[in-house]
């Protein structure tokens, strides 16, 4: 009898009421919505060249961009077989870029410099 009274305080004091600790609650700041700013596009021209005979490197590039933001260019370099690679190009936000590739023999000698022992290079330090 003992044991079934124990049995039954024990199940009385298991379903009682507990204290609930109360949760905190973190309200996320609002998210802040900015608009994006797109600048139009800004008209730009520009070319470089390298000329340089003693190690035959040969190549030019040229690009500009209009109002629109299409962008036409050329660049060109003489390989290591004495061919002109010329690739001309067009990119738009409608067509993507588009190139197109043609080659040109020269009559070009392409020098290829010939290996230094390491030995004999400026400032080599043997460690």
């Amino acid at each position: 009898m003992k044991v079934l009274v124990l049995a039954c305080l024990l199940g009385v004091a298991a379903c009682a009421p507990q204290q609930q600790q109360q949760q905190q609650v973190f309200e996320r700041p609002p998210q802040r919505l900015e608009e994006e700013i797109i600048n139009p596009p800004q008209p730009y021209n520009f070319a470089l060249a390298v000329s340089d005979d003693e190690f035959t490197n040969y190549q030019s590039r040229v690009e500009s961009q209009d109002e629109n933001g299409v962008v036409t260019g050329q660049f060109e370099y003489v390989a290591p077989n004495g061919i002109r690679y010329i690739t001309s190009y067009t990119a738009d936000s409608i067509n993507g870029y588009q190139a197109t590739t043609r080659e040109e023999p020269t009559d070009i000698q392409i020098v290829f410099p010939k290996p230094v022992p390491l030995e004999q290079q400026a400032g080599y330090v043997q460690q």
